[in-house]
């Protein structure tokens, strides 16, 4: 599946800040996921909007005004970009003030449904109490996890216009418009690592993802077929370690990707099909996840040591070695990944395929 089929309704903003006159949007409700030419068919038809001759004066922000502007639009991504596991790479661009010349070009609607302007347009807010367009830039990339558990915003470089005012209490955001379609990010340059490997950006990151989880859950011994192998205990400190990049843990202490996926996606090279139940878990409710005992001990020593983890390939296996000095003994492991490539998948990861100590 390429990324343009995950060219979702863009990311969700909200303006938090109150001022007289014209007051902040409220946040729009998060869309679910479509592919690129649904999102386009719900947007907006654009029109071309006939502007008042002549366009009233916008005010220029000073340096440090749009430097407090651009932290406040970075804060409201940032809730979203730092959602574990979310997003392999998210950041603000650009922030600039859009001159009048280009307000048709863009074909904003002068009313935007937003209650909160007490009925004026964006240009009578730009009049009175005074403000201005901007135009912000971002680029987002998600991690695999996200894409394979359907991700509800839109990636890649996208653009948002803002409608920022100056009042008696300052600058802020009073609404934005966020249906402007974005373009592919430039490919970044591979890691070096990666590139040795002959490994996708998926699979590389992918395969780091599932080799740390594998050490932080204390799985220290041989394993040929994992999900017949491992035991109800050892599944909910996987599923506590995976949790760094699948969403996290729910209130209720489960994950917040469903465990069925995370089982086959880390476990089989199945690509669709029903979730795989481990044997483990045929006879009893699933586990909520918990930390294994030397969680932390092992989380210090991988943040501490890039090298605890080598890896290296032959044919279609890579494999994973692992080497932790715990205070209970040098732990030594190889992990087997197989690998599943873009096509006829839908995404291209790895998978664990055995355990052995060492």
């Amino acid at each position: 599946m390429t990324r343009s089929l995950f060219r979702f309704a863009a990311l969700a903003l909200c303006a938090g800040l109150l001022f007289t006159g014209c007051t902040p949007a409220a946040p729009p409700a998060p869309s679910a996921p479509a592919s690129s030419a649904a999102a386009e068919s719900d947007a907006p038809a654009p029109t071309t909007i006939p502007l008042p001759d002549p366009l009233p004066e916008p005010l220029q922000p000073t340096e440090e005004e749009l430097a407090a502007l651009t932290d406040a639009i970075e804060e409201q991504f940032r809730g979203d970009w730092e959602r574990p596991g979310y997003y392999l790479s998210a950041r603000l661009d650009s922030v600039r003030v859009i001159p009048p010349k280009e307000w048709e070009d863009l074909q904003l609607p002068l009313t935007s449904g937003n209650t909160q302007l007490e009925g004026k347009s964006w240009m009578d807010c730009i009049a009175d109490p005074g403000g201005c367009l901007l135009m912000a830039q971002t680029t987002t990339e998600y991690a695999p996890e996200t894409i394979i558990a359907g991700p509800q915003y839109s990636d890649g470089v996208m653009t948002h216009v803002y409608l920022a005012v100056n009042s008696e209490e300052g600058w802020t955001i009073a609404d934005d418009w966020r249906y402007y379609q974005g373009s592919e990010p430039p490919e970044p340059s591979p890691d070096p690592a990666q590139e040795e490997l002959g490994l996708t950006r998926n699979q590389w990151v992918m395969l780091q993802h599932q080799t740390r989880a594998l050490a932080l859950s204390g799985i220290f011994r041989d394993l040929d077929d994992p999900l017949t192998e491992l035991t109800a205990e050892e599944w909910a400190n996987y599923l506590y370690a995976r949790s760094e990049s699948w969403f996290g843990l729910a209130e209720d202490g489960s994950t917040e990707a469903p465990a069925g996926t995370i089982f086959r996606a880390d476990f089989t090279d199945r690509i669709s099909g029903e979730d795989p139940l481990p044997a483990a878990l045929e006879n009893t409710e699933e586990p909520l996840p918990a930390p294994c005992a030397a969680c932390e001990e092992i989380k210090t020593l991988l943040d501490a040591d890039p090298n605890a983890i080598v890896y290296s390939r032959t044919g279609d296996v890579v494999t994973a070695t692992l080497t932790l000095p715990l205070e209970s003994g040098t732990i030594a492991m190889e992990y087997t990944f197989g690998l599943v490539p873009d096509d006829p998948a839908p995404f291209s990861r790895t998978y664990l395929q055995s355990a052995h100590r060492l």
